[in-house]
């Protein structure tokens, strides 16, 4: 295409040339004007092919540019739809990772709450046991000055029971009774007492005569109490059936 555009120039410039030599050796002249005429025409069809080319090469140049376009546009809304799953899926993954998180801390909250109420047992239980420790010596220390006080050998004995000491225990209580015989409640501990270390026939004389005190003082429920318990130990005794027997009289004893 170009070529031709080319030679097509070059015949318009030849057509001049030889109208002008022409013109010279024949002596005549020829009109300028055809030989121009024609060589503008060529020069015109030239101008004209070169336009046409350009055109064909801008249109095909916006044909590319299109095609980019259009490649651009593809791939940001293939991006832009990537960057969304990928935000989608951090998302999911920040969140199972804060269920994670937060059962495990429930979990840790649980078992520290557990501790922690186990550990204020274990406190209040110590504290119990270092307050009756505490109350044996003080009540020691009364003693020392009040030995023939009843009262403070019955609450040293109720100490003593507490710790489990039981021997302790009775052997206050047996005081308390020499210092003052009509001590009801102390009586009615030490026969307690004597059950739980199996000697029933002295659990029933001491139950006895604690309901015994206790009905003329007229302590009505304490009466029932006691001598209920006197009636289920003599039971018992009679059929030989002591430990259910004494599961029976706890249960009356602290319902």
């Amino acid at each position: 295409m170009d070529k031709q555009v080319d030679m097509l120039g070059y015949v318009g410039l030849g057509v001049t040339a030889l109208g002008a030599i022409a013109s010279a050796v024949t002596g005549q002249i020829i009109p300028l004007s055809v030989a121009s005429t024609v060589g503008v025409g060529c020069n015109v069809f030239s101008r004209k092919q070169s336009e046409e080319r350009l055109i064909g090469a801008f249109n095909a140049q916006q044909q590319k540019i299109e095609s980019l376009y259009t490649m651009v546009e593809a791939n940001h809304g293939e991006l832009k739809e990537a960057m969304v799953m990928g935000k989608a899926d951090f998302g999911n993954q920040i969140e199972d990772l804060k269920l994670g998180f937060n059962e495990r801390l429930n979990n840790v909250k649980d078992s520290l709450d557990q501790n922690v109420s186990a550990l204020n047992g274990e406190t209040k239980e110590i504290k119990e046991i270092v307050s009756n420790l505490r109350q044996v010596e003080i009540l020691s220390q009364e003693l020392r000055v009040k030995p023939d006080s009843a009262s403070f050998f019955y609450e040293r004995g109720n100490s003593h029971s507490k710790l489990g000491n039981i021997s302790g225990a009775i052997a206050d209580y047996t005081e308390a009774i020499k210092k003052d015989g009509d001590y009801a409640e102390a009586y009615h501990k030490r026969g307690i007492l004597y059950l739980d270390s199996g000697a029933k026939q002295k659990a029933v004389d001491d139950l006895r005569k604690a309901s015994l005190l206790y009905f003329e003082k007229g302590e009505i429920d304490s009466y029932h109490q006691a001598r209920e318990m006197s009636k289920n130990v003599h039971e018992i005794g009679s059929h030989g059936n002591g430990s259910n027997g004494k599961m029976l009289i706890g249960t009356k004893l602290f319902s």
